[in-house]
């Protein structure tokens, strides 16, 4: 058609009434992530905590994890402007995540299953279904920026009771998935499919990421070339500058205008970047149904491993002054050490074992991430139909599931070890160094912890297909147990919720397992995975 947004608003309807049940849990896993905290925070920083607390946020390894606090000294230090450090980069990270591929979906990988040049084939312009999308993407994140706002105003929490406040910390993280997935848009007219898409999008804000800890450490004020960094730039309860949400909704319309010039001007189901040249015949391995899978998943386990490595190096390079960062008796120090989960009067060596260990908790935590993403993959293909021809060759259940499966616990591994090689590599030339087999004993117990998640996976995949996805509840809250979890003061029944607490037997003594703990969590680990095998074989192929 002549008309590129011919029947926009026929689209949005479309999509409202085909997403409505997504927004729900939309707004509700964001309401419970990022306005649970209040309340905690108002109990840690208190005028006998606050000195203690303004030192600990503005140390290096927080400030590496969460951005800087906007107060410049202890005095003026609140548990608002706490919350107001604390929450938008790490609620960021997850919610532009999840919108990353929520466009994509709706987008790029549309196109590979043929779904957009069937709407095309109807009166529906060429920029129609991405326009509905992302009108639809604009609207869900206002009605998410107003009711976090109001759920916060509702607490009546101590200097976060002016709304306009509340609505720039909901703005500060609703605009940051705005933009982020404007960038995944323009992603998704680069690459010919929606995983490399995927991959790059998540892969650019990962480097964001890791380039905003070190100039947020050396100088914040170039930071602000990095559109990360946006989200806790406004210093919310403190200076509540909306300039950075205007930085953001302006570089998000950039990203929009280019990525709607870059789909008009190519073909449907194409992208801009050359795809590699094939070969005329597949190799053994490759016309094996194992080699397949794991062929179609190289690139992207490429990207996750490296990735990790790359953290696993910036970590590292903290080791050598851990010492001096948590060393002494004050009070600062003492909320530090239960943040990290360093034992007081630790020697050097000891308390870089307990440094390590939360490091390794949240490298497991993102190789968690891509082992969900390998696994869920037998989903995906089952429902576009794809796994019908497979068994219409001589491939059985059994074969097919324990691919998937195998895949994902093996590469999830790998991952684990790539970020855990990324550590000793930093650290190596440093005196008293950790050396690599501490580390792999330190490190490598926690893919346990992966591959319990994978097991619930399983159950998911085998008795609610439709439903796996709802695992990244279980995995977000993991994330907020072991990252917000000691500062917040969780009690230890709570913070037992998340598996890879059950690792390690006690911080004081770093590297000794949780013997029996483990051998519990690898046997119920099988026996999710044996009887996820059994509703499998027995449960029909879903479609849709």
């Amino acid at each position: 058609m002549n008309q590129p947004f011919h029947n926009t608003g026929f689209m949005l309807r479309l999509l409202l009434k085909r997403d409505g049940l997504k927004y729900l849990f939309w707004l509700l896993g964001l309401l419970i992530y990022a306005a649970s905290g209040v309340g905690k925070l108002e109990l840690a920083v208190t005028t006998a905590t606050k000195q203690s607390m303004y030192a600990l946020f503005n140390g290096p390894a927080l400030v590496s994890l969460f951005g800087p606090t906007s107060v410049s000294d202890w005095q003026h230090f609140t548990a608002a402007a706490a919350f107001g450090g604390l929450m938008p980069l790490t609620t960021g990270l997850v919610f532009s995540i999840i919108t990353m591929i929520y466009v994509i979906n709706r987008t790029r990988k549309e196109e590979d299953e043929g779904i957009t040049e069937l709407l095309r084939s109807f009166q529906i312009g060429k920029l129609s279904n991405t326009l509905s999308v992302v009108l639809e993407l604009f609207c869900l994140q206002v009605i998410l920026t107003f009711a976090l706002a109001l759920s916060i105003q509702l607490q009546h929490a101590l200097g976060m009771t002016h709304f306009s406040q509340n609505l720039l910390f909901a703005s500060s993280i609703t605009s940051q998935s705005v933009m982020w997935g404007m960038i995944a848009l323009l992603f998704s007219q680069l690459f010919p499919e929606a995983s490399p898409a995927k991959g790059a999008s998540i892969g650019f804000f990962g480097l964001l990421y890791i380039i905003r800890m070190g100039t947020d450490i050396k100088d914040i004020a170039l930071s602000w070339f990095n559109p990360l960094s946006w989200s806790y730039l406004t210093g919310v309860y403190v200076k509540n500058n909306w300039l950075p949400i205007l930085y953001t909704l302006l570089f998000a319309a950039v990203m929009l205008v280019i990525a709607l010039v870059l789909e008009i001007r190519r073909d449907v189901a194409v992208g801009y970047l050359p795809q590699s040249k094939a070969r005329a015949h597949a190799g053994y391995f490759l016309s094996t149904f194992q080699g397949l899978v794991l062929r179609l998943q190289r690139i992207s386990a490429l990207g996750w491993v490296f990735g990790l490595f790359v953290l696993g190096l910036t970590y590292g390079s903290m080791i050598s002054k851990i010492g001096t960062l948590v060393g002494g008796n004050s009070n600062t120090n003492h909320l530090l050490q239960k943040e990290l989960q360093i034992t007081q009067g630790s020697n050097q060596m000891v308390m870089k074992q307990q440094f390590l260990s939360t490091i390794y908790v949240v490298l497991a935590l993102i190789a968690t991430c891509f082992a969900i993403t390998l696994l869920n993959k037998m989903v995906s293909e089952e429902r576009h139909q794809r796994q019908e021809q497979l068994y219409a060759l001589p491939n059985s259940r059994f074969s097919v599931y324990l691919t998937y499966v195998l895949s994902a616990f093996g590469l999830g591994t790998l991952a684990q070890l790539g970020g855990i090689l990324g550590i000793y590599v930093a650290q190596a030339g440093q005196k008293n160094a950790v050396s690599f087999s501490a580390m792999i004993k330190g490190g490598l117990p926690f893919v346990i912890g992966i591959w319990f998640v994978l097991g619930i996976l399983c159950l998911l995949i085998a008795f609610l297909p439709r439903f796996s996805n709802a695992i990244w509840v279980y995995v977000g809250l993991s994330f907020f147990l072991s990252m917000i979890g000691p500062i917040l003061d969780l009690p230890q029944g709570m913070l037992k919720l998340n598996v890879f607490d059950w690792i390690m037997k006690t911080n004081s003594a770093p590297n000794t397992l949780n013997t029996p703990s483990l051998f519990v969590l690898v046997f119920l680990t099988l026996i999710m995975i044996a009887l996820g095998f059994v509703a499998y074989k027995k449960r029909d192929i879903i479609s849709g």
